[in-house]
C-alpha cells in the first residue's frame, strides 16, 4: 500500500496542475482568437481588396472602404486606358496608362510602391472598362493595420475578442469546477467525514469509526480519532461494568448483613423470651459474638475498600527490608499453620531486599492470602512462602495444594464478594480479602496474579522496587 502524501504535496501538485491547465486554456483561446481574426476579420478585409471582387457594372458604387482603411485607392480605367473615375485618394500621378504599364504592374521588383490588381468589366453601355486596385505595399508585405477608418473592422474585432473573452471565462469555470472537486476529494471531504465522527462521540455513540483515504495529516487524524473512540468505547463499557458491579456489591453486602444480624436479633429475641436452655446460652451468647464479629469485620473490609477505590486515598511508601518484612509476617501466622497442621515452606533470601512499600498496607494484602490458606483448606495442606528479587521488581509468592479453586471462579477471584467456593457462605470470610489485596498492590505500582499451577493455588504479587515518581 502507498505511503500517504501530505497535504502540502497534494495542493503543490494540484496547484502546478491548476496553474498548468489555466495556461493551456490561455493558449488555446488565443489560438482560437488568431483562428477568428484570421478568417474573420483579415480573410473578409481580403475579399474586399482586390479589384475581381469589388468591381461592379455601376463602378461608381463599389465597397472600396477596406481599400480605402489601407490607405489604397481605385481608378477606373476606360477603353483606351485613361482614368476615367477614382475612389479614395489618388497617391500617384498617373492618369493615362499605355499597355506597357499595365503589363509592367504585374513584375514583382523592388522599386514598385503599391500592390496592384486588375479586372475588366463591361459597363452598362456595354462597353469595356477596367478597375485597377493599388495598395501601399507597406500594408500587404509587413502585416494588416486596422485604422480609425475602418470602423466596421474595429467593431468586428472588438467582437472577436469579447466572444474569445466569453469562451476563456466558460473554459475557466469548468477548471475551477474540476480543481474544486479534485481538492474536496481529497481534503474536504475526510473534513467532513471527521466532523460527523466528532459529532457522533460528542453525542454518546462510541461505536463510530472512520475509514478513508487521504493525506497523510488525515490519515493520522482518522487514527487518532479510532484510538480515542475505541478508549471511550471501553471506558463506558468499564463505567457499566463497574456500575453493574457496585449494583452487586451493595445486593452481596446487604445479604451478606442481613444473614448474620437476623441470626443475632433471632438469638437475641429467643434469650429474652427465655426460649433458649441455661445449658445453651454460652454457646448462643458465643454465636451472637461471632456474628456481631462477623459484621464488624465485613463494615471494616467494606469502609477499607472504598478508601482504597479513591484516587486521593494517600499512601505513604517508606523505603525498607522487605526480607525482614515477610520474615516477621511469617513468623505472625506461624503459630496459625501449625495448628491447622499445614506444612511450611519458606524461601527468603537471607540478605536485605530494599523496596519501598506501605508496611500497614501490604501487611494487610499478605495476610489476606495466609488467611485464605488457613480458612478453606484441610489439615497437612503444604504452604509455601517465596520471596524474589529481580532487578527492577521484587516478587512475593504464596502457594498452597489444598482444595484450590474451581477453573470457573479463577478469573473472578479478585472481584468483591466472590469466594473460591461459592457454596461457602457463612464460614466466617466477607469475600473482599482479595479485592482489597488487589486495590493495595496497585496502590504500590504493582500486580497480583492467580498463576495457572497444576495442582496448586499460587498467588503471585510483584511490585516495583522504586515508585514511578522516583520517591
Amino acid at each position: 500500500m502507498a505511503k500517504p502524501k501530505k497535504i502540502q504535496k497534494t495542493l503543490i501538485q494540484n496547484f502546478v496542475f491548476f496553474s498548468l491547465t489555466v495556461t493551456l486554456l490561455a493558449v488555446m483561446v488565443m489560438f482560437y482568437f488568431n483562428h477568428r481574426i484570421t478568417t474573420q476579420l483579415i480573410t473578409g478585409m481580403s475579399s474586399h481588396l482586390t479589384a475581381g471582387d469589388i468591381v461592379r457594372t455601376d463602378y461608381k458604387k463599389m465597397d472600396t472602404e477596406a481599400i480605402e482603411s489601407l490607405e489604397g485607392w481605385v481608378e477606373i480605367l476606360d477603353d483606351k486606358l485613361n482614368v476615367v473615375y477614382t475612389h479614395g485618394a489618388k497617391r500617384d500621378g498617373t492618369f493615362r496608362y499605355t499597355d506597357k504599364d499595365i503589363y509592367g504592374m504585374f513584375y514583382d521588383h523592388g522599386e514598385r510602391e503599391y500592390s496592384v490588381s486588375l479586372a475588366p468589366f463591361k459597363t452598362r453601355e456595354g462597353r469595356t472598362y477596367h478597375c485597377l486596385v493599388k495598395i501601399p505595399k507597406k500594408h500587404v508585405e509587413s502585416s494588416l493595420t486596422i485604422t480609425d477608418q475602418a470602423k466596421d473592422q474595429t467593431a468586428a474585432f472588438w467582437r472577436l475578442l469579447l466572444e474569445a473573452a466569453l469562451l476563456f471565462v466558460f473554459l475557466f469555470a469548468i477548471i475551477v469546477y474540476i480543481y474544486s472537486r479534485w481538492t474536496a476529494r481529497s481534503i474536504t471531504n475526510p473534513l467532513r467525514y471527521i466532523a460527523e465522527g466528532i459529532w457522533s462521540v460528542a453525542r454518546g455513540k462510541y461505536g463510530k469509526r472512520l475509514n478513508f483515504e487521504a493525506n497523510l495529516e488525515l490519515i493520522q487524524i482518522q487514527e487518532r480519532f479510532n484510538a480515542m473512540a475505541d478508549k471511550l468505547e471501553r471506558t463506558e463499557r468499564e463505567k457499566k461494568q463497574l456500575e453493574m458491579s457496585k449494583q452487586r456489591m451493595l445486593v452481596d453486602i446487604s445479604h451478606d448483613l442481613k444473614t448474620p444480624i437476623t441470626m443475632i436479633r433471632g438469638y437475641a429475641q429467643a434469650m429474652q423470651l427465655g426460649l433458649i436452655e441455661e445449658e445453651r446460652k454460652e454457646r448462643t451468647i458465643r454465636l451472637i459474638h461471632d456474628k456481631s464479629q462477623l459484621v464488624a469485620e465485613l463494615i471494616d473490609d467494606v469502609f477499607e475498600l472504598s478508601k482504597l477505590e479513591s484516587p486521593d486515598y494517600p499512601v505513604e511508601m517508606a523505603n525498607a527490608d522487605l526480607a525482614e518484612f515477610v520474615r516477621k509476617l511469617a513468623v505472625d501466622y506461624y503459630d496459625a499453620f501449625i495448628d491447622k497442621d499445614f506444612v511450611v515452606e519458606i524461601d527468603i533470601p537471607s540478605a536485605p531486599v530494599a523496596a519501598e512499600f506501605n508496611a500497614r498496607l501490604l501487611y494487610r494484602a499478605v495476610s489476606n492470602l495466609f488467611e485464605n490458606a488457613v480458612k478453606y483448606n484441610p489439615p497437612g495442606t503444604k504452604v509455601v512462602l517465596v520471596l524474589k528479587e529481580e532487578p527492577d521488581t521484587v516478587q512475593i509468592e504464596v502457594s498452597d495444594n489444598g482444595t484450590g479453586i474451581p477453573s470457573s471462579q479463577r478469573e473472578h477471584v479478585f472481584e468483591a464478594f466472590v469466594r473460591g467456593d461459592p457454596s461457602r457462605k457463612s464460614d466466617g470470610g466477607t469475600g473482599l480479602g482479595l479485592t482489597i489485596a488487589r486495590q493495595i498492590i496497585q496502590k504500590h505500582g504493582g500486580t497480583i496474579t492467580l498463576e495457572p499451577v497444576k495442582g496448586w493455588t499460587m498467588f503471585r504479587i510483584v511490585l516495583p522496587k522504586r515508585q514511578a515518581d522516583g520517591t
